[in-house]
């Protein structure tokens, strides 16, 4: 299974201008740093039982998540998201299981397209 949808990283190179920076290589990068970031205040919300950070949090990463084209990890955290906002606390601990690893997964994908594209 691709870890990342082709035609959403497509429609953000459709996006970009001759003689623009890289945008797509600039939204990456972003990724890069903030995902991660993310995902530990995810894990340290649920910790805490901090619902509100969760769903917050969880709603920044699924947008993210979407637009590069990662599906299955903005999928995860929509499944976040809304159990936050339900109040479900034990779903968000099982939804937090692996987490950081898909996360990880999303990384190294956008790292070897980086690789590709350097």
């Amino acid at each position: 299974m691709n870890i990342l949808d082709q035609s959403a990283l497509d429609n953000i190179r459709a996006l970009q201008r001759p003689g623009s920076p890289d945008l797509l290589g600039r939204i990456v990068e972003l990724f890069l740093t903030d995902a991660p970031l993310g995902v530990a205040k995810v894990q340290t919300a649920i910790a805490a039982a901090d619902l509100e950070t969760v769903s917050i949090t969880a709603h920044s990463l699924k947008s993210s998540a979407s637009y590069l084209g990662a599906t299955a990890f903005s999928q995860r955290m929509a499944g976040l998201e809304r159990a936050a906002r339900d109040e479900d606390l034990a779903a968000c601990q099982q939804l937090n299981q692996g987490l950081e690893s898909d996360c990880q997964d999303v990384v190294d994908a956008l790292l070897q397209l980086k690789d590709k594209a350097a």
